[in-house]
């Protein structure tokens, strides 16, 4: 609820708690991710979905998750499309050709 009313230090603060009780849950880091962009906090942000996908590849490629963190890529890097084309490649090792890989934002 915080996290629709712009109040992202609040809702930052209730998704750490649970990412702090339960570290894989997508969900909640993918939200914590996009609280620290709007806090300013763009490395912590990417560091928080980079370290969860690399973690367990075969579980978190999530289209939503992808998408985010390659629109946080984007404002990051001029290399955003090498960091893109490495996530395909980890898309292709571990999801195949059935996955929408238009979250990676190539074209």
């Amino acid at each position: 609820m915080r996290l629709s009313q712009h109040m992202y230090p609040e809702a930052y603060k209730l998704f750490l708690e649970v990412v702090e009780k339960e570290p894989t849950n997508h969900i909640a880091v993918n939200n914590l991710s996009v609280c620290q962009l709007y806090m300013g906090k763009l490395r912590e942000a990417l560091a928080s979905l980079e370290s969860l996908v690399h973690k367990d590849p075969e579980k978190y490629l999530d289209e939503g998750l992808l998408f985010n963190l390659c629109t946080l890529y984007e404002l990051e890097s001029s290399r955003s499309m090498h960091k893109k084309q490495t996530l395909l490649g980890l898309v292709n090792r571990y999801r195949g050709d059935g996955f929408n890989v238009a979250c990676l934002k190539m074209a």
